[in-house]
């Protein structure tokens, strides 16, 4: 049996004119940077034999997952809340008043709030059912930044906290974290790509050339 390749993407770029961390909040749909970065990402994948493509119930997922889903005819496209995005009472926060070093994680400001434990053990699950599920294949997993990055760093059996999940490898837009794994399920390798770079380093310079006020899509939140 050959191994198994679990791709993680982030979705693309999202309309957010107001500058929120907009979270779990409903209809932040993709922007028309995000849905040119999803396409770069789609192409790049195009040769990969993905079997399934898996999304985040969130609209910005779903449509990221679509675009993918152009490339791949014959692979299923299914929701899986394992892939949600955090639940943070922080969200509709503009990021102005959060400022760029949030913690969301420590302390936990509700009750209700994920800890990065509860998102770990989340995306942990996940993996282990597509392990099961998927065995000598390749699925794609369209999830959030945080998700993303606090799953990688729980397989990767590394203690979870701000430093070891900000790091420079953290996910940007439409990027891929591909986590290889052995046939006996353990993992083989890690490796962090980023289709749409070009596209980004190009849309971050115009942003630091704009005006504030026509910055548009400026926070890069999860």
């Amino acid at each position: 049996m050959s191994k198994t390749t679990i791709l993680l993407i982030r979705h693309a770029d999202v309309h957010n004119p107001e500058q929120i961390l907009y979270g779990r909040l409903p209809r932040f749909r993709l922007s028309d940077d995000g849905l040119a970065q999803a396409e770069m990402t789609a192409n790049a994948l195009a040769a990969e034999p993905v079997a399934a493509i898996y999304s985040s119930p969130m609209l910005r997922a779903r449509q990221t997952a679509k675009i993918i889903a152009r490339q791949q005819p014959d692979a299923p496209i299914r929701e899986s809340k394992l892939l949600q995005e955090v639940q943070t009472s922080w969200q509709g926060t503009r990021w102005a008043e959060l400022g760029p070093n949030a913690n969301l994680y420590e302390p936990l400001r509700n009750p209700s709030d994920e800890s990065m434990d509860d998102v770990g053990d989340r995306m942990e699950r996940f993996v282990r059912q597509l392990l099961r599920r998927h065995a000598g294949e390749t699925a794609v997993c369209v999830s959030h930044a945080d998700p993303v990055m606090i799953g990688r760093v729980r397989i990767e059996g590394k203690p979870l906290n701000l430093q070891t999940i900000r790091t420079p490898d953290y996910p940007e837009r439409a990027s891929v974290t591909r986590l290889l794994f052995s046939e006996d399920g353990s993992l083989a390798g890690v490796r962090y790509e980023r289709p749409a770079q070009e596209l980004i380093k190009q849309y971050e310079y115009l942003k630091e050339e704009a005006p504030a006020e026509a910055s548009g899509d400026e926070a890069d939140s999860p």
